[in-house]
């Protein structure tokens, strides 16, 4: 061995791994394609440094309130939405013509009246020949109570008309007020009759006369 060669103990050490095994080795990605969800999930809680960005990161607890945040949003919504009820400006004009149709009604209840009044004041001024005519009719004879038909007459006369001057007042007094008011003067018209009819049943249940048709139909 000549001395120019150097010896083993001076010549360098040949590489371990290969020609490239004292280069820097490349730092392990941190976020590697192997990784789990899991170790991605921590890497990501990495502080962030000058060659990455930090990535804001949802904590298990702000998922938590997230969750019962919408699920308490979901327990408070109305299930049956209300319907809308029509507002007033879409209800005048139906109001007004129920007014209006109640009116016309009303004025018509009460000029019946009215014309009932005025057409039997004769007859029932002259209720005694009245009711002559009605039993010759029948074959009853003649009406002889006349004092106490006339007042009859009178009574049922003063009962028509006191009736009809208290339902026009009610009426008016109702129609002002913006209050239904067509059953007013129907209501009282109905009584009126009735009061006739009992009235004319009492005129005719005190004449000899009509007593003793009855008897005859009844022996």
């Amino acid at each position: 061995m000549s001395d120019s060669e150097p010896s083993d103990s001076t010549r360098p050490a040949r590489p371990r791994f290969g020609e490239y095994a004292n280069e820097k080795k490349p730092a392990r990605p941190q976020f590697g394609e192997y990784a789990s969800p899991e170790e991605q999930r921590a890497a990501i809680r990495v502080p962030a440094t000058e060659d990455n960005e930090s990535v804001p990161i949802e904590s298990h607890g702000d998922e938590k309130k997230s969750s019962e945040d919408t699920a308490r949003h979901h327990v408070h919504m109305p299930t049956n939405r209300q319907p809308k009820k029509p507002s007033a400006e879409n209800n005048a004009p139906i109001a007004e013509a129920r007014r209006r149709t109640d009116r016309f009604s009303t004025f018509l209840l009460l000029g019946v009246g009215l014309f009932s009044v005025i057409s039997t004041a004769p007859s029932l001024l002259q209720l005694p020949q009245m009711l002559t005519q009605a039993y010759a009719q029948f074959g009853m004879g003649e009406y002889t109570n006349t004092s106490f038909g006339t007042t009859i007459g009178w009574t049922i006369l003063i009962v028509y008309a006191g009736l009809w001057v208290a339902a026009l007042l009610l009426s008016l007094r109702r129609l002002a007020a913006r209050k239904r008011t067509w059953w007013v003067p129907f209501v009282v018209g109905v009584v009126a009759n009735v009061i006739y009819l009992i009235l004319l049943t009492v005129a005719m249940v005190n004449d000899p006369a009509f007593m003793q048709y009855v008897n005859g139909m009844n022996g």
